[in-house]
């Protein structure tokens, strides 16, 4: 009777331990979360004109997020505006680059673009005003989501 058990329970439950479907994708949401509230913090604790706390997302094949630089230098509103990714060792816990998303096999399907958060925490257009909602999804063996609310409220979306 045990050795029946424990067949129906190798049969049954083993390949739901074994498979690493859809770990990736919920990663990088949870890295994606993390950077964007990250830069979000930095926008409300600094509220300087002068800088652009925002993310930069690319999607399709090269599918990558991360902040264009976090020197915030009187020298460097450019670079803190620009629409790459730094790729600097101090920026490497906000950032997901290429490579790696591509070993993974996940790629951003939607939401790319630089997202820029104002002083008040909420994304913005660039007019200083709160942007309409945005959603970032990654797809791989599953496909998961990032929600901005125009509020600021970043979470996985359901």
């Amino acid at each position: 009777m045990v050795v029946i058990i424990l067949g129906i329970l190798a049969v049954v439950v083993a390949p739901r331990f074994q498979g690493t479907g859809g770990v990736a994708e919920y990663t990088y949401q949870a890295r994606l979360i993390s950077s964007l509230r990250t830069m979000q913090q930095r926008a409300m604790n600094d509220t300087r004109e002068d800088y652009c706390f925002q993310v930069n997302i690319f999607t399709g094949a090269n599918s990558s997020f991360g902040p264009p630089t976090l020197i915030y230098k009187n020298s460097t509103r450019a670079l803190s505006c620009s629409t790459t990714i730094d790729s600097s060792e101090e920026a490497a816990y906000m950032v997901a680059n290429i490579d790696e998303m591509e070993a993974d096999n996940v790629t951003i399907t939607s939401g790319g673009g630089s997202i820029l958060f104002n002083r008040f925490g909420c994304p913005d257009n660039g007019s200083g005003f709160c942007a309409n909602a945005i959603e970032i999804t990654f797809q791989g063996d599953t496909e998961v989501s990032v929600c901005i609310e125009s509020q600021g409220y970043i979470h996985a979306c359901d």
